[in-house]
């Protein structure tokens, strides 16, 4: 990235973002070893697989279709055109491994692991937090990751990680092929 006050980065390769979902998804795993039920229990649904994931999936489509509106709101657009170079160069087969390692990752460690333990409030905070970008002009990202976190947050409630995971992984696969798309052209 160039100074704090630019708010344009430079294209980042979409394997540096996946190794850094891998370190979260490892803090992830280890963290849940270490519960008394063990790792699949933190990460099973409470009912059926079906059901969590097709709920995930509808609240990951009404997410991005609220982001959709929000897109011409200054802040948005701000963000936009920043995320926007941070993809460019990337191939649909890279937009989609980030949305799927990041909603995974991110998914095991703020809701299966810390959730629990915390509360829906200070995981939905926690999950705003690790969006923060240090400069003023992208201060909406770390405010729609909080409202993200809360929505997340109860659909974890609900369906357990696989919806959570579900609804992370497609309101973030349908940003970045949008995206990803504005910033190519194609």
């Amino acid at each position: 990235m160039g100074e704090l006050g630019d708010a344009t980065p430079r294209s980042i390769p979409a394997v540096v973002i996946i190794h850094q979902e891998g370190v979260i998804g490892l803090i992830a795993l280890i963290g849940l070893s270490l519960r008394s039920d063990g790792v699949l229990a933190g990460l099973a649904p409470p009912a059926s697989l079906v059901t969590a994931v097709a709920g995930g999936v509808a609240v990951g489509v009404g997410s991005f279709a609220v982001l959709w509106v929000l897109r011409g709101q200054r802040a948005a657009a701000d963000l936009e055109s920043w995320q926007r170079h941070m993809v460019q160069g990337w191939s649909i087969t890279d937009a989609v491994a980030v949305a799927l390692f990041s909603g995974l990752a991110e998914e095991a460690l703020v809701r299966a692991l810390l959730q629990p333990l915390l509360g829906l409030w200070p995981a939905a905070l926690l999950f705003a937090a690790l969006h923060f970008i240090p400069d003023r002009r992208l201060w909406f990202w770390p405010i729609l990751a909080l409202v993200l976190g809360l929505a997340i947050g109860w659909v974890f409630e609900l369906g357990g990680y696989p919806a959570a995971a579900a609804a992370h992984i497609t309101v973030n696969a349908l940003s970045l092929l949008r995206l990803r798309t504005s910033a190519t052209g194609s």
